[in-house]
């Protein structure tokens, strides 16, 4: 049983984010190497979301909604992996769900109270006891514009280098950012230890780190380490037998002369064997070197796995076949003929070993390969999304300004509208007189009409069917204004405030 404990953060990019709902959801090829069982993640989300606890970036979205975020950088969220103490039991599903509340308080506290947006704990692996916490710190930032004198924003770095300089560490001048960032880490996990103690649990912080560069290792690589140990361990004893079967061979020799050239050809093939170990001595030598790296390449470890795990099961077959002739050698020299053939079986399984390794790794190298193009299409296709939405967007505008200018254009026709009724209004007052002699005449035609004729009636009736006239009859009609209404010209002030029609 246990007490250590440990916490640390990993920035995730808008690639990373997704690598990580992928892998909650169980969709990726370490989520396959590490099941063990089949039970079901358990998840928790801030309270009033009801969205999909498992879908991180729409749970990002929605926790920054509003918030000012800065721009330049590519993290937009931390991956924050807890590993909790064997004090704290998470055998049960509510245990381990009242395990992760503990993590996700202790974050929430120490980020500012508005940092997680989502947790998991998974519970199909052979640990489970590790908390995934995803984390996109909020905080009250200045600001004399906004209303109140603050706004919200994100910031990534804000909480971690006072919880540093809260600790001791003067984050200000660090030589490097990388040495900032390692005070911070261990800021953190000088914090958790704290806040579990604090709570009444036993909590054991690991030694502070010497040296630089990350000292976790994944459950693959973890294991990819151990299969390497045991590999060396067979290979240790293949080849103390190699060298007992080297010895056989001489104590052969010295005894009976006849079996010198069956000898000889023994010791040509047991350097053959040698030669051929030395390769997979350096074949393995490079897959230490490559150890280095399987922190960012993930994807191929279950494949190297696959293939030490092949390897130590050939190497423990090889062992017990060698075992088996060093039996038959002692108790029958006659057997030195089959000892023969089967160390040239095992000459050309060896050789056939090493041919499917060289593919195995050909074929990872050629899947590293695909995995890329993938990723750059994916990052084209992006590219192209963004050009589309700049375009829609310039569209848009190109829309809003096309329709302020019909707009103006609607107002300026409706004032030159206005104008016209105004200067027809004003011929109509300057016609009145001859309208007003016209009605007279209209009135008085059946009795008076030659003396009307004599007193100039006849040059008013002929102006009044004048082609001028009737035009302007017509517009007053089409702009509602009559004869046949006793108050036609009567009121202007109802024409006046009649406005432009539509």
């Amino acid at each position: 049983m246990s007490d250590l404990i440990s916490a640390r953060l990993v920035p995730l990019n808008a690639l990373l984010l997704r690598a990580a709902e992928k892998h909650g959801r169980r969709l990726d090829r370490a989520a396959e190497a590490r099941k063990v069982r089949e039970t079901d993640s358990l998840t928790w989300v801030p309270d009033g979301i009801t969205g999909d606890p498992l879908a991180l970036v729409d749970r990002l979205e929605e926790h920054v909604a509003g918030a000012f975020r800065p721009k330049g950088g590519t993290t937009i969220a931390q991956h924050m992996i807890v590993k909790m103490p064997d004090s704290i039991p998470t055998e049960t599903d509510s245990e381990a769900y009242a395990a992760m509340l503990i993590a996700v308080h202790f974050a929430q506290e120490t980020f500012g109270g508005q940092a997680v947006f989502a947790a998991r704990i998974d519970r199909d692996e052979k640990s489970t006891n590790n908390v995934d916490l995803f984390l996109a710190p909020i905080y009250d930032k200045s600001d004399k514009k906004a209303p109140g004198g603050s706004k919200k924003a994100v910031s990534m770095t804000r909480h971690l280098k006072l919880l540093a300089e809260k600790h001791g560490f003067d984050v200000k001048r660090a030589r490097s950012a990388k040495a900032s960032k390692q005070s911070q880490g261990k800021a953190l996990q000088s914090a958790f230890a704290d806040y579990l103690m604090r709570h009444g649990f036993r909590a054991l912080r690991g030694k502070p780190k010497t040296a630089s560069g990350s000292d976790w290792d994944s459950p693959e690589i973890y294991g990819a380490k151990r299969d390497r140990e045991a590999t060396e361990k067979a290979r240790q004893l293949l080849q103390d037998e190699l060298q007992a079967n080297i010895e056989r061979s001489k104590e052969l020799d010295t005894r009976e002369r006849g079996l010198d050239e069956r000898a000889a050809s023994i010791v040509k093939v047991e350097n053959e064997i040698a030669e051929r170990l030395a390769v997979v001595q350096k074949q393995e030598a490079a897959a230490r070197d490559r150890e280095i790296d399987l922190d960012a390449r993930d994807t191929k470890l279950h494949t190297k796995e696959l293939l030490v795990r092949e390897r130590h099961v050939d190497l423990n077959s090889r062992a017990n076949e060698i075992e088996a002739d060093r039996e038959a050698a002692a108790t029958d020299r006659s057997k030195a003929v089959a000892e023969l053939e089967q160390a040239k079986k095992f000459a050309q399984k060896a050789n056939d070993d090493r041919e499917l390794l060289e593919l195995a790794v050909k074929s990872a190298q050629d899947r590293e390969k695909i995995a890329a193009n993938k990723i750059a299409r994916s990052m084209a296709r992006e590219r192209g999304l963004e050009i589309a939405e700049d375009r829609l967007k310039r569209k848009e505008n190109e829309a809003i300004i096309a329709l302020a200018e019909a707009e103006r254009e609607r107002q300026l026709a409706q004032q030159d509208r206005s104008k016209a009724r105004e200067l027809l209004f004003e011929l109509l007052q300057m016609t009145q007189p001859i309208r007003d002699m016209v009605k007279r005449v209209a009135a008085a035609i059946g009795l008076n009409r030659e003396a009307l004729l004599a007193q100039g009636g006849a040059e008013a009736e002929k102006a009044a069917k004048s082609p001028e006239m009737q035009r302007i009859y017509a517009l007053g009609e089409a702009n509602g204004i009559s004869d046949d209404h006793p108050d036609g010209f009567a009121d202007l002030a109802k024409l006046q405030d009649r406005g432009p029609s539509r």
